[in-house]
């Protein structure tokens, strides 16, 4: 460390520009998977697992609670917007 003085990396700061989640396509998919699989008790049970697995993360990470709040409601409307388009069956142009 020549040249920067004992205290250059303490006085640092540092941006951490998150992943947001409504492009964590793999985990949106998986999500849809597993939900669309499930009904009742156990769609809301793991549906509850992984809101709480993001949101420890992003908390260990620093995140603001509004933005995790944020992050996980764009989420949400990923993942129910998939699983809607996923049930309606297909009508091949037809009206």
């Amino acid at each position: 460390m020549r040249g920067l003085s004992p205290h250059a990396i303490d006085d640092a700061v540092c941006t951490v520009l998150p992943f947001p989640t409504v492009r964590r396509v793999g985990k949106i998919r998986r999500t849809v998977e597993v939900l669309s699989d499930r009904t009742g008790k156990g769609g809301n049970q793991y549906w509850k697992q992984v809101i709480a697995g993001m949101r420890t993360q992003m908390v260990s990470a620093g995140r603001a609670d509004e933005v995790i709040d944020q992050e996980l409601r764009a989420f949400a409307d990923e993942v129910f917007g998939r699983i809607r388009n996923y049930r309606q069956p297909e009508t091949n142009g037809a009206a």
